[in-house]
């Protein structure tokens, strides 16, 4: 089973490929709906809907299906917000992702816990919807974020009336630690959210690179850069060397949903040695549109820098970081030669 579990992780990998496709957000809700099904079938157990349900007779198949989509969300998850965010900032919850999905296999009598799974089921609304939502209304935004956990609720709370309707007692008796467990997930989500943990879905970064010079053309854009070491794996070399007058060019690809039009942020940072910290020093809007599998093409440069260490952050409008690009400025002419590419 461990192999089935990262088996499917890989196959997900390959087919889970745009976040805006109908077949991949359909992958997702089918599971939604058959975990959904699954603890229904199971939370009527020695009730008079057993024999309906068959929920004593089928039970180990109800929870190895439970168990099996359960995986495949938080899979399906994982590598949509891995895709997303910058793990710089956005690692604690990708890691909580990635254990909610591992957890199927490694702790499956925890998963067996009813209380645990309805508060995993909201979980997984709620993170569903985060990307959901925007992909509908074409935006993104706190207010869209507000809205996806108003619907995260309702539907959580619609869900609650199912169960009683099957179970009273056993729902009685689970309603008082439910509720509280929701708020808490409700509220921690929040804080992830506002504090710029939770990855920018449904933007991406694809592509960043440092260049030389970025001449759009009628087919795209020339670029030049400097070749790398030959011991190099890159196809282009993080060092830089500046002649003082010139400027740099970051070019970023950033990927964005059919009907999109966005802002992002390229962020300037230096390394200041004397205080140990990245120091922001420009940041430049750029407005992408979405549809480009590849995603949506632009550049930003700067003229008054210095020899060191920099960092270009992309950002989201919010300040949420989709990924960010190292490379290195040293004084003099570059010591090999220049590439003239075509993108």
């Amino acid at each position: 089973m461990p192999i089935a579990v990262i088996g499917g992780f890989i196959v997900d990998i390959f087919t889970l490929n745009r976040i805006d496709q109908v077949f991949d957000n359909s992958i997702l809700i089918t599971h939604l709906l058959i975990v959904g099904v699954c603890m229904v079938f199971l939370f009527a157990k020695d009730t008079k809907y057993d024999k309906i349900f068959k929920s004593s007779k089928y039970e180990s198949i109800y929870e190895t299906l439970m168990l099996f989509s359960f995986g495949g969300l938080f899979s399906g998850f994982v590598i949509f917000y891995t895709r997303s965010g910058s793990l710089l900032s956005a690692w604690p919850f990708v890691l909580a992702m990635l254990f909610l999905m591992l957890g199927t296999e490694f702790y499956k009598s925890f998963y067996k816990r009813i209380t645990f799974q309805i508060v995993l089921y909201f979980i997984a609304f709620f993170t569903h919807l985060i990307f959901f939502i925007p992909l509908i209304v074409k935006d993104v935004g706190a207010f869209w974020f507000l809205v996806s956990g108003g619907i995260s609720i309702i539907l959580i709370n619609i869900y609650f009336g199912f169960l009683a309707s099957i179970n009273i007692e056993k729902y009685k008796s689970i309603r008082k630690n439910l509720i509280k467990y929701i708020f808490i997930v409700f509220g921690l989500f929040n804080f992830l959210y506002f504090t710029n943990i939770i990855p920018p879905v449904p933007l991406s970064l694809k592509f960043k690179a440092v260049y030389h010079s970025v001449q759009p053309t009628d087919s795209g854009y020339l670029v030049t850069y400097e070749s790398p070491a030959q011991i190099s794996l890159r196809k282009r070399s993080h060092i830089y060397h500046w002649d003082g007058i010139s400027p740099v060019y970051v070019f970023t690809s950033v990927f964005s949903p059919i009907g999109f039009q966005t802002e992002i942020h390229h962020v300037w940072k230096f390394f200041d040695p004397n205080i140990g910290r990245w120091v922001t020093r420009s940041t430049i809007p750029l407005t992408i549109k979405g549809g480009r599998a590849e995603g949506y093409r632009g550049f930003s440069y700067k003229t008054n820098l210095q020899s060191g260490k920099w960092r270009v952050v992309v950002e989201n409008k919010r300040g949420q970081a989709l990924g960010y690009m190292n490379f290195t400025i040293k004084d003099g002419a570059p010591t090999r030669s220049l590439i003239l590419e075509e993108l």
